[in-house]
């Protein structure tokens, strides 16, 4: 079995569909609705990273597929939903970031 890329250098990051990324922190304790939302578009999804990666999680627009946007081939590599696929920003924080 490959080895599963480490979630953690990508804390706090949005991983953009075009390769980039930037890091985002939450303002205060923990990320809002209102900060996820924005980060990745619109309403949000959570879903888990390959090997049960815990406590690590990234935070998706769950409508992204019925509005079209473009594949995140990055998110999809560390996401644990093969042969499903993430597109849209998405955030990888963890777990208790999220209030």
């Amino acid at each position: 079995m490959p080895e599963l890329p480490d979630p953690t250098p990508w804390c706090h990051r949005l991983l953009k569909p075009d390769g980039t990324c930037a890091v985002y922190p939450p303002k205060g304790a923990h990320y809002t609705l209102e900060e996820l939302q924005e980060a990745v578009g619109g309403f949000i999804e959570i879903v888990h990273l390959k090997g049960g990666r815990r406590p690590h999680i990234m935070v998706i627009n769950e409508e992204g597929k019925v509005h079209g946007l473009p594949l995140n081939e990055h998110a999809t590599s560390l996401y644990d939903g093969s042969p499903d696929y993430i597109v849209g920003n998405a955030l990888v924080c963890l777990d208790t970031d999220v209030d």
